[in-house]
């Protein structure tokens, strides 16, 4: 007889990455790199300035990546809650 004990103990991933998130992250990354590369060559005026304006851009994508990951939690638990007093997301059954 084979034990399942393992797999019924170990929890698995509610729902895969969400690729707006991933988009996100991607970019933010982007942007730092960017920036190190420019404030590293710190050649001219122009090119400091895009990387401040990159670093920038990176500050607001993080934001934007906490605020969206605040509101997706807020829906799951949302739509949880509904599911456990309606009996559905659509509303209870008749």
């Amino acid at each position: 007889m084979r034990d399942d004990h393992f797999r019924r103990r170990t929890p698995r991933p509610s729902s895969p990455v969400d690729p707006v998130m991933r988009w996100l992250l991607v970019a933010t990354v982007a942007c730092i790199a960017g920036c190190a590369v420019l404030l590293a060559l710190s050649g001219s005026d122009v090119v400091t300035f895009a990387g401040i304006a990159l670093g920038g851009t990176a500050f607001v994508l993080v934001l934007a990546a906490v605020f969206y990951a605040v509101g997706r939690s807020e829906d799951r638990a949302r739509t949880a809650e509904q599911v456990q007093r309606d009996g559905g997301p659509e509303g209870p059954a008749v």
